[in-house]
């Protein structure tokens, strides 16, 4: 190759938007360029000579080694998205290629990585997904995802032949909160309802609105009637605490309805029907917590 086509390749190498990083053997940093950079935030000096693992979020870097070698020692090269760690320490995320470098032997002696940064595109697919599967005013799941977690259990339950429990519930005379008091006050209130439930459940659990006051808490690994009995107790005394919105001091009651899998329904249609009729019966009854 002449030298003015080197010169070429190196101008380019040096401007390229994607970021180039070239380690040796050992996994120390060799090559930088100004994509590299205006990445990571290290200068080439501050980069040459360190581990590239000062670029990588630690928890990921074992499995990042692993699938990298894997991948080159299969397919002789490895893409993929992962995250990366600047040098202020945030975390964004890149679409990246790794390629081994070889002498004139034939022997690995360092490896090429193409890096592009897609920290925007992520954000925004995760902003979307949270939108699509999260209720905007409570910050619950919605039902689409409540929906989706109800089959991921009764699946899951049909492997390991346990079970689970639904709570189906409501408040009590919202619809006199809404007309009296108005939307935008009716909307602090479903807030606050969700927030405490969020902080009083087990992590295994989750509660999710089904639409207007209508609320679903799934019961993992729950379906003894006594631990069905306590967790709708501790679910009905963290309603009906005094609840201030605003000037006011709201006292609530719910209605609850229990169905469990796969006793009450053997499926998401049938264990959701058969709560919400329990539901309506005890409030039809007048057994109110």
């Amino acid at each position: 190759m002449n030298s003015d086509r080197q010169k070429l390749r190196a101008k380019a190498f040096d401007y390229l938007f994607d970021a180039v990083v070239v380690t040796n053997s050992e996994g120390i940093i060799v090559d930088w360029n100004k994509g590299a950079e205006a990445l990571y935030g290290y200068t080439e000096e501050e980069a040459i000579g360190q581990t590239v693992s000062i670029l990588h979020v630690p928890e990921d870097l074992d499995h990042i080694t692993s699938e990298v070698l894997s991948a080159v020692e299969k397919v002789g090269k490895w893409t993929g998205e992962v995250r990366m760690l600047h040098k202020d320490g945030s975390i964004g995320w890149i679409e990246s290629m790794c390629v081994p470098i070889f002498d004139g032997n034939e022997k690995m002696i360092g490896a090429l990585g193409i890096n592009r940064d897609i920290t925007d595109r992520v954000n925004e697919t995760e902003r979307l997904r949270y939108l699509a599967q999260y209720d905007q005013l409570t910050q619950v799941p919605n039902r689409y995802l409540l929906f989706e977690r109800i089959s991921h259990l009764i699946d899951q339950c049909e492997r390991t032949k346990s079970s689970f429990s639904l709570v189906y519930f409501d408040l009590n005379n919202f619809k006199i909160i809404n007309d009296t008091q108005g939307h935008a006050f009716g909307d602090l209130v479903l807030r606050e309802v969700a927030s405490r439930i969020k902080k009083s459940i087990r992590k295994s659990d989750t509660i999710g609105r089904i639409g207007g006051d209508e609320f679903v808490l799934l019961l993992e690994n729950t379906y003894k009637k006594g631990d069905i009995n306590v967790a709708v107790e501790t679910l009905a005394s963290t309603i009906s605490k005094e609840l201030p919105i605003e000037s006011e001091v709201l006292h609530l009651s719910c209605s609850f309805g229990v169905a469990t899998y796969p006793y009450d329904g053997a499926t998401t249609e049938e264990l959701l029907a058969s709560a919400d009729a329990a539901m309506y019966n005890d409030k039809s009854n007048g057994l109110t917590r």
